[in-house]
């Protein structure tokens, strides 16, 4: 009796349709036993369930007919299986029922909220164009959306990216940039008459101070350990106040000369005349074919180049000369080139004091030909670039 006064309240309160409390309560009486629950019979009709209300309706109906939770919950678990609300879910029903609220159905239903609307992206833009250094944090606070709904907007909408600034010698002016350009247009314009072996009789000369210790780079103290294993830790060192100046002559075959200036002297004009005659005869015991095809020779314009001491032994000795644009270490081979090069693999060393000369030739005489040559062709690449770019610096290549 109990079984069959629960169907018919359950019939009465629109939990079970006509059909199914007609079939339930058929299956009732053929089976004839007051120990068949009403879950029991039920489960047998899974197939009718689109006649019931959803399962919020169903609990919140069950609810309304006084059910606690326990009966609600197992009769639910029964009808409906593996779909059953869970605890949390009956409970927030039971009490929007008895707070006299409206019960909806929202599984299924899609909960993200669309952002990346129009005035989303607008507000983004004009951020990003007030401030280009605005964060991401920043504007995802601003517009109150995630940080990720704001890198799509970024990348994808506006087609931005974040780049650091890419440091430079000098911030040119149109008249260094159109000079840069007209020197490099001859240098191209040179190479094409004579093909690139026209490169193959260039020296090329500068200078650099050098530390006597340099500590070795983060890149460099990198080793194996095994996984999950901490890195080594080292003090931080810095570089040795003591330095000494180097003059290097090369071109694309190697080193030809090079001057370890000796501490406390001054290298003025003079001091460079001298130093050019002593590269002289090492030229012409090193390179002796250049010197009867003709050579030419390249640096910058550093005030003791220009000097005009040093300008009238070059014009007296019959030295073509190469132009060279100010300000322009990206067009020189010993400043892209030989120069960090040697000091990259002289880090992490102390050279000893009157070591450097030793120090220095161990380090060039390792530099192959084919690096030399390489160099000298980048060199040309650059001067291509420079010319295509309008003057400006060229990128690291």
């Amino acid at each position: 009796m109990a079984l069959a006064s629960e169907l018919s309240s359950a019939f009465l309160s629109g939990i079970v349709c006509r059909s199914c409390f007609m079939i339930t309560a058929s299956l009732y009486l053929l089976r004839g036993s007051s120990q068949v629950a009403l879950k029991t019979v039920m489960h047998r009709l899974p197939l009718c369930l689109h006649t019931m209300s959803d399962a919020h309706g169903f609990v919140a109906a069950l609810a309304r007919a006084g059910k606690c939770y326990k009966e609600i919950k197992a009769t639910t678990d029964a009808s409906y299986g593996m779909s059953s609300l869970s605890r949390a879910q009956i409970y927030r029903i039971i009490q929007l029922v008895k707070e006299g609220k409206e019960v909806k159905n929202e599984r299924g239903r899609a909960t993200t909220k669309h952002v990346r609307t129009d005035a989303v992206i607008a507000s983004v833009a004009a951020a990003v164009e007030a401030d280009a250094r605005v964060t991401v944090r920043e504007l995802a606070a601003a517009n109150g959306v995630s940080k990720n709904t704001i890198l799509k907007i970024i990348h994808s909408d506006l087609g931005l990216s974040k780049k650091s600034a890419r440091w430079v010698p000098k911030l040119l002016n149109m008249t260094q940039k159109m000079e840069r350009v007209r020197v490099c247009t001859e240098f191209v314009a040179a190479v094409h008459r004579h093909s690139m072996s026209y490169l193959d009789t260039i020296v090329t000369m500068d200078k650099t101070m050098v530390s006597h210790h340099t500590p070795e780079t983060k890149r460099q103290s990198k080793r194996w350990v095994k996984k999950g294993s901490p890195g080594h830790v080292k003090a931080r060192v810095h570089a040795s106040r003591s330095k000494q100046m180097v003059l290097a002559f090369f071109d694309a075959k190697g080193i030809i000369y090079t001057n370890i200036v000796p501490r406390g002297e001054k290298v003025n004009a003079d001091y460079m005349v001298k130093t050019l005659r002593r590269f002289l005869v090492v030229f012409k015991k090193k390179r002796p074919n250049l010197e009867t095809t003709g050579w030419c020779l390249h640096w910058d314009n550093a005030p003791v180049h220009t000097a005009a001491k040093v300008h009238t032994w070059i014009a007296d000795n019959s030295i073509e000369l190469l132009e060279h644009p100010l300000y322009s270490p990206d067009l020189a081979p010993a400043d892209f080139f030989l120069f960090p090069k040697v000091k990259e693999r002289l880090a992490g060393k102390s050279i000893a004091s009157g070591g450097l000369k030793t120090a220095w030739e161990g380090v060039t005489s390792s530099i192959s030909i084919e690096d030399f040559a390489t160099a000298f062709r980048r060199w040309f690449e650059h001067c291509n670039k420079c010319v295509e770019i309008g003057g400006d610096y060229v990128e690291k290549s």
